[in-house]
């Protein structure tokens, strides 16, 4: 937001959509008010684009059709606490549960758990509980939460449905989970919506600068952001679905644990941000197995 504003932007804190401006089949623009003052506005524009997440207003608005659609896989439930000693991102999957913790920008410890969403309604009744119960499948993980002390209520949701929606029309365009949302299991959502606001902001610009018509640009748009994302997409919820993962894949991951180039590379190729085939041709993975049984067999 900060870096938007330095670049010229306005921001506008506590406004809120209640309506799209048309011309025909168009769309031009907004209007709104500010939620705490009270005072109505319309904004018109070349173009409108919807951030708002997976419940976009704006694509309701303009009845952008999903599709790649599979429903919701899981529920997780979260909390924060003080007092725990970390060790970095930690991921755990246990018996059709997962876990991720971390510490926070600000200092607290996140602990994130999911359960297969057929166990939503168990999970719920008695939420510490089973939130504790999985923490206790990972004996020194456990040992450390324990130590600290939970600062906030549970938060939760069941509500993760897995879609793409066309993430363009005339004078609109959709970015982050407005236009394509993701369980959580593999955390994608953060790093996935910068990516694609890159496409969208060079593709925006391309047509409003006159480089190109601005719907062949959007149109160019949806399909850089398929071609980077359909892998994860589909891999998320086979993870999603507590799936075995294949063979191959978690020898890759113990190759690559303690290296931290390969690992970066790894993260950024199932990420979308470079190139999967780059990262995942024949030679370099050949170069990344056989240096990991050199440090085995040295003793590293």
């Amino acid at each position: 937001m900060e870096a938007a504003i330095e670049a010229g932007a306005e921001f506008r804190p506590n406004f809120l959509v209640e309506s799209c401006l048309w011309d025909d089949d168009r769309l031009v623009g907004i209007r709104g008010r500010n939620g705490r003052q009270k005072t109505n506005s319309a904004e018109k524009a070349h173009i409108t684009i919807g951030a708002d997440g997976k419940n976009s207003f704006l694509a309701r608005a303009v009845s952008a059709p999903s599709y790649e659609e599979t429903p919701p896989l899981t529920c997780w439930y979260f909390s924060y606490w003080s007092g725990v000693p970390t060790e970095g991102f930690e991921m755990y999957v246990r018996e059709n549960r997962a876990i991720f913790s971390f510490s926070t920008n600000d200092g607290p410890f996140a602990i994130f758990i999911g359960w297969p969403i057929h166990e939503f309604n168990s999970v719920r009744a008695d939420i510490e509980g089973q939130f504790m119960q999985v923490v206790d499948k990972v004996p020194d993980f456990a040992e450390r939460v324990r130590s600290g002390r939970r600062e906030e209520r549970f938060y939760g949701t069941a509500d993760l449905p897995n879609f793409l929606r066309r993430p363009y029309g005339p004078g609109w365009a959709l970015v982050g989970d407005a236009g394509c949302h993701k369980d959580p299991f593999q955390g994608l959502g953060i790093c996935s919506a910068f990516r694609d606001a890159d496409f969208l902001a060079f593709a925006v610009h391309e047509g409003l600068t006159g480089r190109a018509r601005l719907n062949e640009a959007l149109m160019t748009y949806e399909r850089r952001r398929n071609d980077a994302t359909m892998a994860e997409y589909r891999e998320n919820i086979a993870w999603a679905r507590f799936s075995p993962m294949p063979s191959e894949i978690l020898q890759l991951r113990q190759a690559v644990r303690g290296n931290q180039h390969d690992t970066k590379q790894f993260i950024m190729a199932l990420e979308g941000v470079i190139p999967r085939e780059e990262f995942f041709k024949t030679e370099n993975l050949e170069r990344i197995h056989s240096k990991y049984e050199a440090a085995v067999a040295a003793g590293r």
